[in-house]
């Protein structure tokens, strides 16, 4: 039914620790810094795909995420964080070839802690911040925690975001499937301020984006950002894709082409049990989001040995098993989703 992990380009048992490996993977020209935000804060909704408490989970996911672009030969994770020095604590007993770089993220977002995916909104701080210090003609990759490198990343597209300055994740099939095109578009163009031509979701997940794009993006994505925070309560999303979808809507309107990452299989997100995309397009993704296999990823920080092989075996099993659960699941949602709307309707 599903492909075996044989045909991954690497060893079976793929070590971070391994010189060889680190060069094996890089074929590209443009220099990329891989970031991710992790940010605690104990008080806060959090994310409903995270099931386990503690504030040390993120960061375990990003240690995997870290050993697993370093065994590509990519560059080393950039981990920015509220709290860097409790994270780097944390880091200090692992060995430092595995370690992620740790950077301080000054907060400088106001809304409440009860918001959903409170964390995630602190992007916006990240992206101003650390996409400053990024120099020109090279690109930012923000990505969220819970991804794994599987294969190298194409040097084509890297040239391609960077001659335009931004490649983001297009997911609107998804998204206007699962709310229904109308309620997200009216949401995208309430938060945008404006009608849109031809409105898009963007996933969170992925980004890539040059520093002078950054300049270009901040006073659209503060503008949606305030008006999001005004919106929330009619709102059937919550969290940084609505305010950063619509902004880069609106740079898109203004003749700014947006290059789709997913479209070239940069990055996948893959829910367990999910059909929309069979398992076997995963594989050729380089990166694969994992929202719903957090706990297989933090189990990989500690490993001696980082085995994508058995990793992959791992995902194909949740996801046989969770197939027979979807439709339950699926049924659950769309009540929950019809409750939702029903008293926060679209203004």
């Amino acid at each position: 039914m599903y492909n075996s992990p044989k045909d991954f380009p690497r060893g079976r048992n793929m070590s971070s620790l391994a010189p060889s490996a680190r060069r094996a993977g890089s074929a590209a020209d443009t220099d990329v810094m891989p970031c991710a935000l992790v940010y605690i804060d104990e008080t806060s909704a959090g994310s409903p795909n995270k099931r386990r408490h503690g504030a040390l989970s993120y960061v375990e996911q990003a240690v995997t995420l870290n050993r697993s672009l370093l065994a590509l030969g990519l560059p080393r994770l950039t981990v920015v964080s509220n709290v860097p020095r409790f994270i780097e604590s944390y880091l200090d007993d692992l060995p430092a070839d595995v370690r992620p770089t740790v950077q301080a993220l000054i907060p400088s977002l106001s809304l409440s802690r009860n918001t959903r995916f409170y964390s995630a909104h602190f992007k916006l701080d990240l992206l101003e911040q650390v996409g400053s210090r990024v120099p020109e003609g090279s690109l930012l990759m923000l990505l969220d925690t819970d991804i794994f490198a599987f294969r190298p990343l194409s040097g084509d597209l890297l040239r391609r975001c960077a001659g335009t300055g931004v490649g983001a994740f297009d997911i609107s099939d998804q998204e206007f499937s699962a709310y229904g095109s109308g309620r997200v578009v009216a949401d995208l163009e309430r938060v945008a301020g404006r009608r849109l031509r031809n409105p898009r979701w963007f996933g969170g997940e992925c980004l890539l984006v040059t520093s002078s794009f950054i300049k270009e993006l901040m006073p659209f994505a503060r503008e949606c950002f305030l008006r999001y925070v005004d919106a929330l309560p009619q709102l059937i999303h919550q969290g940084d894709e609505m305010f950063m979808s619509a902004a880069l809507n609106l740079l898109s309107e203004n003749n700014r082409p947006i290059i789709d990452v997913g479209t070239y299989r940069l990055i996948g997100r893959h829910w367990s049990g999910n059909g929309h995309r069979d398992l076997r397009w995963f594989k050729g993704c380089s990166l694969v989001h994992l929202p719903d296999c957090k706990e297989l990823l933090e189990r990989q920080a500690r490993a001696r040995v980082l085995n994508a092989d058995r990793l992959w075996r791992s995902i194909v099993l949740k996801h046989a098993l969770n197939r027979l659960v979807w439709p339950i699941k699926q049924r659950r949602r769309q009540h929950y989703l019809e409750r939702r709307m029903a008293v926060q309707p679209s203004i």
